[in-house]
C-alpha cells in the first residue's frame, strides 16, 4: 500500500501533487487546509492582550473568517478531484463543528462538516478508528491546547487559566478513551499536533511562543503505551523527517503549502520518501 502523507495546505495545493497522487493508493491528512494567516498575525502582534476580531472590528473579522473558510474548502475540494480515497482530519486552523470558540456566532461563515458530504472521496476518521486495506487507523485532530500553555500559563488571568487547565484536562480525557474501548494493534496514528518535545520548537522568530515546545504531552503517553507503527503528524511547519519516541517511529510531514509531503509504502516493512 502506497500512502501520500499531506498537511499543512493553509489555502494552498501545489500542483505537483496531483501527478504524486496518481502513483499512491489512498491519501492520508493531517489537516490544516484554511490559511489563517491573517488572523494569526493580529494573535501574534496582540498576544493575550485582546481578541483579534475586537482589534480589527466585526466587519473586517467576517470577511476575512469568509476569506479563511473559502480558501480550505477549495483545497478539500481540490483533494477530493483527485480520483483517490482521502482519510481527513482537522487541523487547528480549520471550520468544524465541535470547535470550541468564543468568537461571536456572526463571524461563522460554515462548517466543513457539512461541506465534505458532498465531496465523495473524502473520509472525516476524526476521534475515531477505521481500517484501509487491512490496516487500523485512529484519527485525532483540531484544536489543543499544547502542554507548555499549562506548564507555564500563557494566561494572566486566574479564570482563564483554570478554563485553559479544564480543556486541556478534557481532552486529555477524550484521548484515553478513544483508546480505553478497544486495544488497537499494529495502527497507524494521524494527529495534526506534535507530541511533546518531538518537532516542537517554534523556529518562526515572529511567533509569542519562539523557542518554546508547542506539543501535546498526552500524545508521548498513548504512544508509549500502545506503540502505533506509525505516527503521522503535521502542524509545525518547520520539520520534515522522522524522529522515534519509544520505538515508535514519529513522522513529520512538513507543509503542503511549501510543496512538502511524505510518500509511505507499507508492506512488511515501512519505507518513507519525503517530498521536499
Amino acid at each position: 500500500m502506497k500512502i501520500l502523507a499531506i498537511g499543512d495546505f493553509h489555502g494552498k495545493f501545489p500542483k505537483k501533487f496531483e501527478k504524486i497522487a496518481k502513483d499512491c493508493d489512498i491519501i492520508l491528512s493531517t489537516g490544516d487546509f484554511a490559511n489563517i494567516d491573517k488572523i494569526r498575525e493580529i494573535i501574534f502582534k496582540h498576544w493575550t492582550a485582546k481578541r483579534w476580531w475586537e482589534i480589527i472590528g466585526l466587519k473586517k473579522a467576517k470577511e476575512i473568517e469568509k476569506e479563511s473558510f473559502d480558501s480550505g474548502l477549495k483545497v478539500l475540494k481540490k483533494l477530493n478531484s483527485l480520483g483517490k480515497k482521502v482519510y481527513i482530519i482537522w487541523g487547528n486552523s480549520d471550520f468544524y463543528k465541535t470547535m470550541e470558540s468564543s468568537e461571536p456566532k456572526s463571524l461563522n461563515p460554515g462548517y466543513y462538516n457539512n461541506e465534505i458530504k458532498k465531496l465523495k472521496n473524502l473520509i472525516l476518521i476524526e476521534r475515531k478508528k477505521g481500517k484501509i486495506n487491512g490496516t487500523e487507523i485512529i484519527g485525532h485532530g483540531g484544536y489543543l491546547d499544547v502542554t507548555d500553555f499549562i506548564k507555564n500559563p500563557i494566561d494572566k488571568d486566574k479564570k482563564k487559566q483554570k478554563k485553559r487547565l479544564k480543556r486541556y484536562k478534557k481532552s486529555e480525557e477524550e484521548l484515553k478513551q478513544l483508546f480505553l474501548k478497544e486495544k488497537p494493534k499494529d495502527f497507524i496514528f494521524l494527529i495534526h499536533y506534535t507530541p511533546y518535545k518531538i518537532f516542537d520548537k517554534v523556529k518562526f522568530k515572529k511567533s509569542p511562543m519562539y523557542g518554546k515546545n508547542v506539543g501535546w504531552e498526552p500524545y508521548n503517553q498513548v504512544i508509549k503505551k500502545y506503540k502505533p507503527k506509525l505516527v503521522i503528524c503535521g502542524h509545525m511547519h518547520e520539520y520534515q523527517g522522522i524522529k522515534k519516541l519509544g520505538k515508535t517511529s514519529i513522522l513529520a510531514t512538513g507543509s503542503a503549502a511549501e510543496g512538502k509531503a511524505a510518500i509511505i509504502d507499507i508492506d512488511k516493512k515501512i519505507k518513507v520518501r519525503f517530498i521536499k
